[in-house]
């Protein structure tokens, strides 16, 4: 199997023509053997005919000896006109042939510069048109792939490199060099980044497209949906269609912080809130002002809210209800209480990420909609938490990122553990990410966790929740720079690279593997996990058996 440069996948975001790409990419890859190598998206800067000239290679193939085949693809129809071929464009056409020539001698004079002289051919690839007999200017017909010959596609790359000679003597290892460095196809880590979030977010919001034009007699749909699928892309939908509409909107979850980020991005209109901050709020209108320093305040808030539900008027038109594997029965009950008799009700779960203990409930008359697909997490992060049976059935990988499986970092005491996050920490960030790209995840809570009480992490300062609250009942933040977060905290959350820390049991129970799901899906491109020793023992029982 051939070499691809960069792994990354082709971003989705520029129509058919990168599908066609990518598929060409694919075909390549597992067609030519070991000791080939393929170089997409190589970007060029030639002088042509006394003109400066700017594009990319869609595909560089390097065999063994260091032969060189330079690829152009283009996808659909193309026209042909008195023997030259066109390609149609929204801003115009393009002459097919005018560009492989100025392609292949930008390529040329930059191998001469860089002091390499190795064979170099061309080739074009028309995945989608059946080529005629009709005599071309540009190009021979032996040197065109069309659709009758595309299922031979490697093949002919190898016939057409193999069939020039260098040389002799090629310095394959600087070649490569040459076409990773001065063509810089390592992705830059910020445009790697926004390329993977945006696609992240189009191929997810098919949940908010097709879930928001799904109805239920009852009013009620049920909405069973794991990690990375697109729930929270779904609820903005629905709150803004909602909104438009001039309806009343509820939207509740668990956890403050996903409350945050939610609020952040929904419609002004909308009521965004954590239970506990429904609850506070009552408390204050209707009882008094809550003392957030008392012992046991917020099940105090919690209790009177439950019990005035009786008396809520139903005033909203839409109810979502987001982390529901974590409500309790009653929790629910109020909810309702405060929905119109012809309102909706959404209803988010996830079982596998259920980090608290409640009641099983049904909801009548509810129609349940399933989604398994994982647009998020890159693929070898699916595949290492399908590898550990970490969620109740197999997720589906959908996303654009390859990635890298997680790194195991083992501890053997608290000493141990602190040295080894900093060394997962330092892995992450040699590749270019910054600390405000990373979170360190606690597998404990805040009565476990030593992390999470302690003001800087080797040389950095963390950000960290104190516990404590203001008189308003806001959080207070410490001002470190690096993130420091529990995984219960943090559910509903994502970021670029995470580190996973204090994972520590002796028996890998179903609450271990939540936590573990649920903090290995917060990370959309990197993931290092720092594990004690006789949690290695439970991993390395689970990859046996």
């Amino acid at each position: 199997m051939a070499t691809i440069h960069p792994s990354t996948p082709l971003s989705f975001s520029h129509g058919a023509g990168n599908f066609r790409e990518r598929d060409v990419l694919e075909r390549l890859g597992q067609s030519l053997p070991n000791g080939y190598e393929i170089f997409h998206h190589v970007d060029w800067q030639a002088v042509h005919e006394g003109r400066d000239h700017h594009g990319e290679f869609d595909v560089v193939v390097m065999a063994p000896n260091g032969n060189l085949l330079l690829i152009e693809v283009k996808a659909g129809d193309v026209l042909l006109r008195k023997g030259e071929l066109y390609k149609l464009y929204a801003s115009g056409e393009r002459d097919v042939g005018r560009q492989c020539r100025i392609q292949y001698a930008g390529m040329v004079n930059r191998l001469k510069e860089a002091g390499q002289h190795p064979y170099l051919s061309n080739c074009l690839v028309l995945p989608d048109y059946t080529l005629d007999q009709t005599p071309l200017i540009a190009f021979s017909h032996e040197r065109i792939i069309d659709a009758r010959t595309y299922a031979q596609l490697g093949a002919l790359v190898m016939g057409f490199l193999a069939a020039g000679k260098g040389n002799g003597k090629t310095d394959v290892e600087a070649l490569r060099h040459f076409l990773n460095n001065v063509f810089r196809v390592t992705a830059d880590l910020t445009v790697l980044r926004e390329q993977i979030q945006t696609t992240t977010r189009r191929l997810s919001d098919g949940l908010a497209t097709w879930g928001s034009r799904i109805t239920s007699p009852s009013g009620m749909i049920r909405i069973q949906a794991t990690a990375g699928s697109g729930k929270t892309q779904l609820a903005l939908r629905l709150m803004e269609e909602a909104t438009h509409a001039g309806l009343s909107v509820l939207y509740v979850c668990f956890n403050r912080m996903l409350a945050d980020h939610v609020r952040r991005l929904a419609p002004t209109r909308a009521l965004v809130a954590n239970f506990h901050e429904l609850a506070v709020d009552h408390y204050r209108r209707h009882h008094q002002e809550p003392d957030f320093s008392a012992e046991g305040i917020f099940g105090t808030v919690e209790q009177a809210y439950l019990s005035d539900s009786a008396s809520f008027e139903p005033r909203h038109d839409l109810l979502i209800i987001d982390e529901g594997q974590d409500f309790g029965p009653a929790w629910v009950e109020c909810l309702m209480a405060q929905l119109k008799p012809d309102g909706r009700l959404y209803f988010f779960e996830d079982d596998d990420q259920r980090l608290y203990e409640r009641i099983a409930f049904d909801l009548d008359e509810a129609v349940i909609l399933t989604c398994r697909d994982n647009f998020r997490s890159p693929q070898a992060i699916c595949e290492a938490i399908n590898g550990f049976s970490l969620s109740s059935s197999a997720i589906i990988s959908r996303g654009p990122y390859v990635g890298n499986f997680p790194g195991f970092h083992v501890y053997d005491n608290e000493t141990g553990m602190t040295k080894q996050t900093l060394t997962a920490i330092e892995a992450i960030r040699k590749e270019g990410y910054g600390l405000g790209d990373i979170v360190v995840l606690s597998g404990h809570g805040r009565n476990k966790s030593s992390l999470l009480h302690s003001d800087s992490l080797g040389p950095y300062a963390t950000r960290r929740f104190t516990g404590k609250y203001t008189a308003d009942g806001e959080p207070v933040w410490t001002k470190g720079e690096l993130l420091v977060e529990s995984v219960y905290r943090f559910k509903g959350q994502s970021v670029a690279a995470v580190v996973m820390t204090e994972i520590d049991f002796a028996e890998l129970t179903p609450l271990e593997r939540r936590k573990l799901f649920v903090g290995m899906t917060r990370a959309q491109m990197r993931l290092e996990m720092v594990i004690s020793r006789q949690a290695e023992t439970c991993f390395a029982r689970m990859l046996e058996g």
